[in-house]
């Protein structure tokens, strides 16, 4: 029993050393967003919005970390900004609210160690995995209409298609941090995340026909549904003649992207082996 208890605080004693002599950082950024996809399927540089995030990172070595980080987003597209005849005439947009909550892993090209004068500077990649939650919108007359609850696409089979609001997403980026002083270090990156859906954009499939508008009883938001032929089809009421034609771009996946700074507080120990 007494060999246990030893054997016990050892262990106890080994883990919490560890946990001291590790680094861990604690940050926040800022951040322009954008996106991918239906509605803008050829521009990376289509940054109309801004988000904000926080995150904890746990560093393994001066190369290698872990970083948990959440993210609220605000995304929105509209076919008005593309010079293409048939995308001005379809004339759907969206806005977006992004909560995202993100898990990546961190490699530094250059060893780096913050609160020291070597090792100040580094451009790193990550990637990981995200779970993302989104409810796409857009503002109809004084009301923010949710499309999620309209059903305003049908799928190959005529049916009103509907949609998760929840989505898994896969983050690849690049960055480049610089130790300032003591703790605190200043960041720059730009992470693209692939989004294992196509709803980011509420545009995906294709258009319903006015039958399918007609049969229904119950519609949201007190709508008529001159109202709801209109949002399945903004193009001069041709609802009629689009029925069954693709809506979106045939691909399966919408993207967003990042591009902005973070600010870092590390918690560190001159106790880790890599400050020896």
């Amino acid at each position: 029993m007494i060999k246990i208890r030893i054997a016990i605080l050892t262990i106890l004693s080994l883990v919490l050393s560890d946990l001291y002599a590790q680094q861990y950082e604690f940050g926040v950024s800022g951040v322009g967003t954008g996106y991918m996809g239906d509605i803008n399927t050829t521009n990376p540089f289509y940054f109309k919005n801004l988000g904000g995030g926080l995150f904890a990172k746990y560093n393994f070595n001066p190369t290698w970390g872990v970083r948990l980080g959440y993210n609220h987003l605000y995304l929105s597209g509209s076919d008005k900004d593309f010079k293409g005849a048939n995308q001005k005439q379809r004339n759907l947009q969206f806005n977006n609210t992004l909560s995202e909550l993100a898990i990546t892993a961190e490699f530094n090209f250059f060893k780096y160690i913050a609160g020291r004068e070597l090792n100040r500077y580094t451009p790193y990649i990550l990637a990981g995995v995200a779970g993302v939650i989104h409810e796409p919108y857009v503002n109809y007359g004084s009301k923010k209409i949710r499309l999620r609850e309209l059903e305003l696409e049908a799928d190959e089979n005529g049916n009103a298609l509907t949609f998760s609001k929840f989505a898994l997403s896969v983050p690849i980026g690049v960055g480049f941090k610089y130790n300032l002083k003591g703790p605190w270090s200043l960041g720059a990156e730009v992470i693209y995340r692939t989004v294992l859906s196509d709803n980011i954009d509420a545009v995906s499939q294709y258009y319903l026909s006015p039958g399918n508008i007609s049969e229904r009883t119950s519609i949201p938001y007190s709508l008529t549904k001159e109202d709801l032929t209109f949002l399945a089809d903004p193009s001069a009421g041709k609802l009629a003649l689009n029925e069954g034609r693709a809506r979106g771009d045939g691909k399966k996946f919408d993207g967003y992207m990042t591009a902005g700074i973070t600010l870092t507080y590390t918690i560190i120990s001159k106790k880790c082996y890599w400050w020896q």
